[in-house]
């Protein structure tokens, strides 16, 4: 893969995103150590601060793109929201209330967030780096949401409706709570068709662009070829 010379800003998202992979990876790593050694009901005692700082990432990614490059706020809006959500999953539903973290489900939600943000952020360094990424690492980051994303929700939606038990009766936090689950399966179900929408504009259809332009090189190399068998015939 040929490397080439970075701009200010681009080795910003570099160091950014190479940063950022390492956190994901590191915070996976140390859930995949603790959970056999502890089992998920002493689990967040050891991961819960790390985890949760780490899942502020996508948000701060965002404003930092939107710091270099105001232009883009209507691409990154759906990563705005996206990074939003995921902090007040944190800091708003499991925070407050830690017994949550204790379900099976909050294991399931730091498995799922781990491996969608180490596939991202990893195809992006690359990105940034060599303009290009290793196929495997392509074919991951626009189909890893066939299964990243459903689990998510689900668990998503369970660290809500368990901590709606732990909240005072008709409080305004209560009603935010109830608010975001009944939106959940709506904004989901639109979540679906826009990553299925993005696969098919960044991965199809640049695959097959990709067949096309080996078509039309192969193509091209027959001709010269026989072109050239032609002239060393008639010679």
């Amino acid at each position: 893969m040929p490397l080439h010379q970075l701009s200010f800003k681009e080795r910003l998202l570099l160091f950014y995103n190479v940063a950022t992979t390492t956190l994901w990876f590191c915070c996976f790593v140390r859930f995949l150590i603790l959970l056999p050694l502890v089992g998920r009901r002493f689990l967040p005692g050891g991961i819960a601060d790390f985890f949760h700082v780490v899942a502020v990432t996508p948000l701060i990614g965002t404003l930092l793109l939107l710091t270099l490059d105001s232009t883009k706020w209507k691409t990154q809006l759906w990563s705005l929201l996206n990074g939003i959500k995921m902090t007040w999953i944190c800091y708003g539903v499991i925070f407050p209330h830690p017994k949550i973290a204790k379900h099976t489900s909050y294991s399931l939600l730091i498995t799922a967030w781990c491996l969608q943000y180490m596939i991202h952020y990893s195809y992006h360094a690359f990105r940034v780096k060599t303009r290009t990424s290793p196929y495997f690492l392509f074919w991951l980051q626009y189909n890893n949401f066939y299964v990243t994303y459903p689990l998510s929700v689900i668990v998503e939606m369970i660290q809500v409706f368990l901590s709606l038990s732990f909240v005072a009766d008709d409080s305004f936090h209560e009603l935010v709570l109830k608010a975001m689950f009944v939106v959940y399966i709506p904004v989901a179900y639109f979540t679906w068709g826009h990553l299925k929408t993005r696969r098919n504009i960044k991965y199809v259809l640049v695959l097959q662009k990709r067949q096309v332009r080996s078509a039309n090189i192969e193509m091209s190399t027959n001709v010269l070829t026989s072109s050239a068998s032609r002239r060393e015939l008639s010679s």
